[in-house]
């Protein structure tokens, strides 16, 4: 997964295809970017299933494909923020202590 990184000028944001990285499922697509990502296994990470429901998330995502609207999800997984755009493509921010602590206090 190394050769499809897309790092935008000197920032921290990793954009890439979704299909690239997984063309079977969102799901699988977000362990195998945040795994790279963090040099480690997917099997490794937090399962998903404890941020999300990993079923409604596919399911949302492949309606999206068939219908003229886009949708945009994002949440927070492994110290990243995870945002997927209509099935087409993943971003990941990696999220700093303190913008996390600003956040939730």
């Amino acid at each position: 997964m190394n050769e499809q990184r897309v790092w935008a000028d000197d920032s921290d944001v990793y954009e890439t295809d979704l299909e690239s990285v997984a063309p079977e499922s969102a799901c699988v697509a977000v362990y195998r970017a945040v795994a790279a990502l963090a040099n480690t296994e997917p099997e490794s990470l937090e399962p998903l299933g404890e941020v999300l429901d990993p079923d409604a998330l596919d399911a949302l995502l492949d309606g999206s494909a068939d219908s003229t609207v886009r949708c945009r999800v994002s949440f927070r997984y492994e110290g990243f923020l995870v945002e997927i755009v209509a099935g087409d493509s993943i971003r990941l921010t990696p999220l700093r202590e303190d913008a996390v602590g600003e956040e939730s206090g």
